[in-house]
Formats: structure tokens, C-alpha cells, sequence
């Protein structure tokens, strides 16, 4: 199901669990690490993805007023860990004082997080452009990994070359689009 995030996000407002599906396929891992780089605890973060899910289940209908999943579902993420994160605070007020320091350090760095649909937009265009430097082959195998979310083996399997190529391509990427996105990179991680 290779749809356009507009048309991803009639479909959710219509109620169509199959493009649902696909929202989940694609983004739970990411949101997953992204939870999981500020909560520091598996299982809590996994709670914060399946909350947000439930969420946009749940509130669906409210679809055609996005016009940017991927800055929406990071910030529901991101309220739903300042949410878990406040709660922590309140639960853990007779912890070490470095402990309850860390929670407000974690709590004010994701609070000034920008997930806006502009700066989704920007990495966007940074990522194509910076991509578009890269030989084909090189392109071709990070997107198979990023964005198709493919195993190297996957890969090496589908365009008849080693491991070590698909290893090799992808470090060539990375290369070229971590100076290019260094200021987004909190974002740009997941």
C-alpha cells in the first residue's frame, strides 16, 4: 500500500483499518526510540506508542486538519513522554535529588523540541537533496533501508550484491547526512 501521506490520513479519517495498518507498520519503531531516548525505560515507552495509537484510533475523525504525519505523530509522542515524564516527577518527589534533576533536564529538553510540520518539511528537503549527491546505488540502498524499512539481507538479496556493499552504501549515506542535518539531529534519529 504505497499511498501519499494526504491520502494515508482520508483514509484514518474515514475509519479504514488497513491504512491504520500501515501508520503503525511504518512509524511504531520510530516513535518507539524516540520514547524510549527520553523515558530510558522499554516497557514505559512502549505505553507511550500504544497510548498514542490508541489516541488516533480514537480520534480519527480529527485527520483532515493534519496535513503532516510525521510532525503529528512525534508530537503526540512527544505530550504523551512530558505527560509520563511529569507523572514520574510527581510519583518519584522523595528520589536523589540528581535523579529528580535528570527527569527536569529530560523534561525541558523535549518541551523546547520543535516537531513542527515546517521542520519536518526542512529535514524533508534536506534529506532529498543531500541524498540526491549520492551514486545511485548508494540512494538506492539507504532508501531500501530507511524508508522501506528493509534488512540488509533483504537488500543484498533484491539488488544481487553483498552485505558488505548494502553495509557500505548505507555508511556513505550517513555520512554525507549527518553534517547536513546536525541541528536536527534529535529529531532526524528516529
Amino acid at each position: 500500500m504505497d499511498l501519499t501521506e494526504i491520502e494515508l490520513l482520508q483514509k484514518l479519517a474515514k475509519g479504514d483499518s488497513l491504512a491504520f495498518s500501515r501508520v503503525v507498520e511504518v512509524y511504531q519503531e520510530r516513535l518507539l526510540h524516540f520514547s524510549l531516548h527520553y523515558l530510558n525505560d522499554r516497557e514505559m515507552a512502549k505505553d507511550v506508542v500504544q497510548d498514542v495509537f490508541s489516541i488516533i484510533w480514537e480520534d480519527r475523525e480529527k485527520f483532515h486538519k493534519v496535513n503532516n504525519l510525521s510532525s503529528w505523530l512525534f508530537t503526540l509522542v512527544k505530550n504523551q513522554c512530558l505527560k509520563k515524564i511529569e507523572h514520574l516527577k510527581v510519583g518519584q518527589k522523595h528520589i536523589s535529588k540528581l535523579q529528580y534533576r535528570y527527569l527536569n533536564l529530560t523534561r525541558d529538553s523535549l518541551s523546547q523540541l520543535d516537531t513542527s510540520p515546517f521542520i519536518f518539511n526542512e529535514i524533508n528537503s534536506i534529506i532529498k537533496q543531500t541524498l540526491e549527491k549520492l551514486p545511485p546505488q548508494s540512494r538506492c540502498i539507504f532508501e531500501m533501508s530507511r524508508f522501506e524499512n528493509k534488512k540488509n539481507l533483504e537488500i543484498a538479496d533484491e539488488l544481487d550484491i553483498s552485505i558488505k556493499t548494502v553495509e557500505a552504501g548505507i555508511t556513505k549515506a550517513l555520512k554525507l547526512l549527518r553534517p547536513a542535518l546536525k541541528q536536527y539531529l534529535p529529531v532526524v534519529f528516529f
